[in-house]
């Protein structure tokens, strides 16, 4: 059963062409076994962060397919693979095989300047992971700072290792202590899906927007200002309706 953050996209026409394409393509035989393929299995699975990537949801390459028993079997064996990798960094599955959430990852959310970078920096210890899109881009551009860049070749290779990196904070790899995810999300619904992913707390930023704005106006750093003050007065408003839509705020503010 698709996830509420996936259900849109399994509804939407695009998926159903690609699906029924895909499986015609194949002449209707498993990839896997040779009989009735009658699923179109995604190899890179569907995530939160991923979900509006066309990179991963219609490409073809990351497709096969499948029939019922086959496709079972890839999730059985998904899972397995997870419980395995769990235990050994001494954590668990619930009864529904999600991983149980901890506490020594943070979802940082909030508008261009509501303090979200001064946040991590006041709290970040020397073993803790920083994940942020804008410094992931700048890095890849080798440029420093966290200037964030819509050159398409350097943000859609950023964004592979931004799903890399949450795919290894999702199974606890590696030896570090917390995890500070930085991120723009700004639909409440959104916020909890990503960090139910990532086993995470929810942190919003409590800056308002009048403060945003006073901010990015006195930052010399921010060259294109127009834009920021854009991008923040949609935030502010995408936040605020999903929480008149029924969304639940989340509990922790900074």
């Amino acid at each position: 059963m698709a996830k509420d953050y996936a259900r849109a996209f399994y509804d939407s026409p695009a998926w159903r062409r690609t699906r029924e394409a895909y499986l015609q393509s194949k002449h209707y035989i498993c990839e896997d076994c040779g009989g009735a393929a009658s699923v179109v299995h995604h190899i890179t699975y569907i995530k939160p962060w991923n979900v509006n990537n066309p990179e991963i949801t219609l490409n073809w390459d990351n497709l096969k397919a499948v029939c019922e028993k086959c496709h079972a079997q890839e999730h059985a064996q998904d899972l397995k693979k997870r419980g395995g990798e769990a235990r050994r960094n001494g954590v668990a599955f619930d009864e529904e095989g999600n991983l149980i959430k901890q506490a020594n990852v943070f979802l940082i959310c909030g508008s261009p300047a509501s303090g979200k970078t001064t946040y991590v920096a006041e709290h970040k210890g020397e073993c803790d992971l920083v994940v942020d899109l804008d410094y992931i881009c700048a890095a890849l551009a080798g440029e420093a700072g966290n200037v964030h860049t819509d050159r398409k070749p350097v943000l859609s290779v950023a964004l592979e290792v931004r799903e890399l990196l949450y795919q290894i904070i999702a199974e606890r790899r590696g030896k570090w202590e917390r995890a500070f995810v930085v991120t723009t999300i700004a639909d409440a619904r959104e916020m909890k899906a990503v960090a139910d992913e990532l086993r995470a707390e929810v942190i919003v930023m409590k800056a308002t927007l009048p403060e945003c704005l006073q901010r990015i106006k006195d930052d010399p750093s921010r060259k294109n200002r127009t834009l920021y003050e854009r991008l923040a007065k949609e935030w502010f408003e995408k936040y605020n309706k999903s929480l008149e839509c029924g969304a639940i705020p989340p509990t922790s503010q900074c």
